[in-house]
C-alpha cells in the first residue's frame, strides 16, 4: 500500500468513529446491517470482511453468530479488530486474497 494512503487511514481517518458516532455514518452502518441481514445465509456461516477496518461490521456479524474473518491492509485496524470476540483479523490486500 502506498505509504501516504496507509498514513491517511492509519492516523488521519477515523472510520470507526464515523460509523459509530457521526449521524451519516450511523445511518450507513444500520443500513448495511439491514442489507447483510437480508442477503446473508443464516448463522452459523463464515463471513469474510475484506477491508473491514477496525471491525465495526465484523463485530455486529460475530454478535449475530457468524464466524468472521477480517482482512485489512492497515496494521492498526487489524490490531483493533483482532481484539473483538468472534473475529479473526489479518493483514491483507483485497487485490491478492488467498
Amino acid at each position: 500500500m502506498d505509504p501516504e494512503v496507509h498514513a491517511y487511514y492509519a492516523d488521519g481517518f477515523g472510520e470507526d468513529r464515523r460509523l459509530r458516532q457521526r449521524a451519516h455514518g450511523v445511518v450507513e452502518r444500520v443500513r448495511t446491517q439491514e442489507l447483510l441481514a437480508r442477503f446473508l445465509p443464516p448463522p452459523p456461516a463464515t463471513v469474510l470482511d475484506v477491508g473491514g477496518g477496525t471491525g465495526v461490521h465484523a463485530e455486529w456479524l460475530a454478535g449475530c453468530g457468524y464466524a468472521v474473518q477480517l482482512i485489512d491492509p492497515v496494521d492498526k485496524h487489524v490490531a483493533v479488530a483482532a481484539g473483538l470476540p468472534g473475529v479473526s483479523a489479518a493483514l491483507g490486500d483485497a487485490r491478492a486474497l488467498e
